[in-house]
């Protein structure tokens, strides 16, 4: 398939899936409080709160496997790319025993009714809406290596469409549970069902149209786990970063300003972070790209990707800019109602901040595709620390703002140094594909 129209599939996956996540979100809400009132929904939202987070996280492992397998496959190293998925499998299934072991005396031994308000629930529905929290949890690292399967075979959209269908048909579950009469730990067993269904039915989808790709343990190694360790840990101080740079401000803005202050912080930043979403959805399309031409030692197809990806990133940016310009405020004062005193420097610096933010994951995009991502991950959280430690003692709205401008700027630094320093290696080899060699 040309690639035109693989990027065409690959955007319009993504955005059957940006479609699929703001569903569930807006559409379950409204739903649950029909079916079970305030109370219990508050209750329910407390208890899944974290294990709702890590029922769509990537712990790193399964991300780098995905990463690792697309090169390899691409290259023609299929036993690389088998040795890759049965070493993480392993890995999944130790943690996950560790994980179901601890989940059961935890839940056993702990206060939990001193730990959560739960209004009129009882003891019994909060475990078991905990328990099956976390075999959902579980379940889903399993679907996600499972869906290295379907990409590193060049059918990224079709992994994208699973992904996006799985979370649909589970939120349908909860719904319908909930609506039937079901209590918190019935709606969540319903969840987890529709969950252990789609990895089944993903399992059977790789079988058939990747036979050679076993489920077992026969060709793990240490050695591969070891190689894909850095990558895999220093991958997951992106999302970690992510979170602080979210949560942060509104945590210390909380210390040193009034409610309105932070609300003022929370609603602008909502609408000036909007542009990401179109710049991430360039950005998931475009990865397993990059990682197969990486694979193919493809030079041309590389730099015709990076050539696209500039070209709708610097039009995503223009667009973006004349949103913020002409529309921010009304996306302010609707969200707000009205009730905020609406500040334009501060729209105005986090949308610099944005905008920072659009370019600078777009040039990671390539590196991390390909496993080259460390000297940016550690950047990331190395800067993000530094800006804490200063920022906290001047806290304020501007301030705050100013030093996200200046980490998003710092890190489109060091992102577009490292992209423009990688070299590409003179032969594949196992320690190409578990993290790509950063060379100056």
């Amino acid at each position: 398939m040309k690639l035109p129209s693989r990027l065409t599939k690959n955007f319009s996956a993504q955005m059957f899936s940006q479609a699929v996540t703001l569903g569930v979100q807006f559409g379950s809400v409204p739903i649950l409080i029909l079916a079970w009132g305030i109370e219990r929904y508050g209750v329910w939202v407390l208890l899944t709160a974290l294990p709702a987070y890590l029922n769509f996280s990537d712990f790193g492992f399964t991300f780098i496997a995905k990463n690792d397998m697309s090169i390899r496959v691409s290259a023609g190293d299929r036993a690389g790319a088998m040795e890759t998925f049965q070493s993480i499998f392993g890995l999944l299934l130790i943690a996950g025993c560790v994980l179901a072991i601890a989940a059961a005396v935890l839940l056993t031994v702990a206060p939990i009714g001193a730990w959560f308000n739960l209004g009129s629930e009882s003891l019994d529905q909060a475990r078991g809406v905990l328990g099956t929290q976390t075999a959902s949890v579980i379940a889903y690292q399993f679907f996600l290596l499972l869906s290295a399967g379907v990409r590193c075979e060049g059918r990224p959209a079709t992994e994208t469409m699973f992904a996006a269908s799985a979370r649909l048909f589970e939120a349908a579950a909860i719904a319908i549970a909930a609506l039937s009469g079901a209590g918190l730990a019935g709606a969540a067993l319903a969840g987890m069902s529709s969950r252990l269904l789609s990895l089944v039915l993903l399992a059977v989808w790789v079988r058939r149209n990747t036979p050679w790709l076993q489920i077992g343990l026969k060709h793990a190694t240490r050695s591969r786990l070891k190689a894909m360790a850095g990558p895999s840990l220093t991958y997951m101080l992106v999302p970690v970063s992510n979170a602080l740079m979210i949560q942060g401000p509104l945590v210390i803005l909380g210390a040193v300003a009034t409610p309105a202050t932070v609300a003022l912080f929370s609603v602008t930043r909502t609408v000036a972070r909007l542009g990401t979403s179109g710049s991430n959805m360039l950005s998931f399309a475009l990865q397993p790209e990059y990682s197969f031409a990486f694979g193919k030692r493809d030079h041309h197809r590389y730099n015709q990707l990076l050539k696209i990806h500039a070209a709708l990133t610097v039009a995503g940016l223009l667009a973006y800019g004349l949103c913020v310009v002409f529309l921010g405020e009304l996306g302010v004062r609707l969200i707000s109602h009205g009730q905020l005193n609406f500040s334009a420097a501060l729209l105005w610096t986090l949308g610099l901040a944005t905008a920072f933010e659009m370019v600078w994951t777009g040039l990671f995009t390539p590196l991390s595709a390909i496993n080259a991502h460390k000297m940016v991950s550690g950047t990331l959280a190395a800067v993000l620390v530094v800006a804490s430690l200063i920022v906290v003692p001047i806290a304020s709205v501007m301030n705050i703002a100013l030093a996200l401008v200046v980490v998003h700027l710092i890190m489109t630094a060091v992102a577009a140094w490292r992209l423009a320093a990688h070299k590409w290696p003179q032969a594949h080899s196992a320690a190409i594909a578990a993290g790509a060699p950063e060379t100056v």
